[in-house]
C-alpha cells in the first residue's frame, strides 16, 4: 500500500511538473506573429491617431477577457482605440486589436461589441491574415514570417499587405465564414447574447442602404453580408437558440417611477401602465415589470399578446392580472404593441419574424 501511495505521489508530481513546464513553454509561431504585428502597428499608428479613453479601453478589455477562454490559442491580446469616424475594427497577427471611435459610437450594447470582438479575435487566433498573405505570395506561413522579419527588400511590401488585409477585411469568404461561425460560438459560450451578431449584420446592411458607397472596413464585403446573416440565423435555429434582438439593441427596457400618488411603468421611456400608489399595487407593478422583461420581445407577432378573462398573456404566459386602480390589461396590451412597433421602427431592415 505504501509503495502504491509513493508511486501515486511521484506520478502526480511528475504530471504537474510536466504540465507546468509545457504551459510555460513559449509558442515559437506566436512569438513571430507578435513581432509581425508590432511591425505593422508602427505603420498603422503613423497614419491613424490613437484615442485615449480609459473607460472604453477597459470595457473592450473586459469583453476580451470573457471571450479569450473560448479561443484555440492563449494569446496576449492588446486593444487600441483609433480616433476615426470610420466604422471599423481589425486584428493584426499576434492579437493586436483596433477599434475606431466611429464603431464604438455606432454600436448600442456590449453584445454587439462582443460580436465584433469575437469575429476579429478568431481572425488572429486562426492566423487568417497571415494565411491570406502567404497564399498571395505563394509561400508557406513559415517562409512568410522569415521574409517579413528578415528585413529584406520584400519585407516592407509584404508587411503592408498583412496590415491591409486586416484593416480592410480582405479575407476570403471561407475565412470570413469561419470567423463568423467560431465567433458566434464564442458569444454563446461566453454568455453574451448571440443575437448581437445578427443585429450587427442587420445594422451594417441598414447603413449601406443609407450610404451605399461608404467603406465599412470590418464588414465592407456587403454583397455577401446577407449570406453571412442567413448562416448565423440558421446556426441559432439549429441550436434552438431564440433570436431576441432587444438585448443586443438595448430596447424594450422597463423602468418604474413613482410620482405623487401614482406608480408608472415605462418601456424605453414611454409610460405603458399607471397604478394608484398602494403597497399591493407596488408589488403588482414590480411583478408585471418582471414578466414583461422575461416575455416581451421585438419578434412577437401581435396575436401573441392577448387578453383573456381580464388577464394579459404574452404567448401562453400570464403577464398581468386585472387590478382595480391600475391601467386595464387591454390598454396595457395596446401600449405594449406600441412599444414593440416603436422599437422595430428604429431598425426597419431587420426581419423580425424570420
Amino acid at each position: 500500500m505504501k509503495m502504491i501511495k509513493k508511486f501515486a505521489i511521484f506520478f502526480l508530481i511528475f504530471f504537474v511538473s510536466f504540465s507546468v513546464a509545457n504551459a510555460a513553454e513559449p509558442d515559437p509561431d506566436l512569438k513571430k506573429e507578435r513581432e509581425i504585428g508590432r511591425k505593422a502597428i508602427e505603420q498603422i499608428e503613423k497614419e491613424w491617431p490613437l484615442s485615449v479613453n480609459p473607460a472604453i479601453i477597459s470595457k473592450l478589455e473586459m469583453i476580451i477577457n470573457r471571450l479569450e477562454p473560448f479561443m484555440q490559442r492563449r494569446i496576449d491580446w492588446e486593444v487600441r482605440l483609433v480616433n476615426s469616424e470610420e466604422l471599423n475594427a481589425f486584428c493584426l497577427p499576434g492579437g493586436f486589436i483596433f477599434f475606431t471611435t466611429g464603431i464604438i459610437d455606432e454600436l448600442k450594447t456590449d453584445s454587439e461589441l462582443a460580436a465584433v470582438m469575437a469575429h476579429e479575435m478568431i481572425h488572429a487566433d486562426r492566423k487568417h491574415g497571415l494565411k491570406v498573405a502567404a497564399e498571395s505570395n505563394k509561400v508557406t506561413l513559415g517562409a512568410l514570417a522569415v521574409m517579413i522579419l528578415s528585413g529584406g527588400a520584400a519585407a516592407p511590401m509584404i508587411l503592408a499587405q498583412v496590415a491591409q488585409v486586416a484593416m480592410t477585411s480582405a479575407y476570403t469568404f471561407e475565412l470570413e465564414a469561419e470567423a463568423d461561425r467560431l465567433g458566434l460560438e464564442a458569444l454563446i459560450q461566453s454568455g453574451y447574447s448571440p443575437t448581437g451578431m445578427i443585429t450587427l449584420f442587420e445594422h451594417f446592411m441598414a447603413e449601406e442602404y443609407k450610404q451605399p458607397i461608404h467603406d465599412y472596413g470590418i464588414y465592407m464585403n456587403h454583397p455577401d453580408t446577407p449570406k453571412r446573416l442567413d448562416a448565423a440565423v440558421k446556426i441559432l435555429h439549429a441550436r434552438n437558440i431564440p433570436i431576441e434582438r432587444k438585448y443586443s439593441l438595448g430596447l424594450l427596457r422597463t423602468s418604474i417611477k413613482e410620482t405623487g400618488k401614482k406608480i408608472n411603468l415605462a418601456i424605453d421611456g414611454a409610460t405603458v401602465l399607471t397604478a394608484d400608489k398602494t403597497p399591493e399595487n407596488s408589488n403588482a407593478v414590480k411583478e408585471i415589470k418582471a414578466n414583461i422583461d422575461k416575455y416581451l420581445q421585438l419578434e412577437l407577432a401581435p396575436y401573441e399578446l392577448q387578453t383573456r378573462n381580464g388577464n394579459l398573456y404574452i404567448g401562453n404566459n400570464l403577464t398581468a392580472k386585472s387590478i382595480k386602480g391600475m391601467t386595464s390589461t387591454e390598454d396595457l396590451r395596446k401600449n405594449l404593441l406600441k412599444a414593440i412597433n416603436a422599437g422595430r421602427a428604429k431598425y426597419p431592415t431587420s426581419k423580425f419574424f424570420k
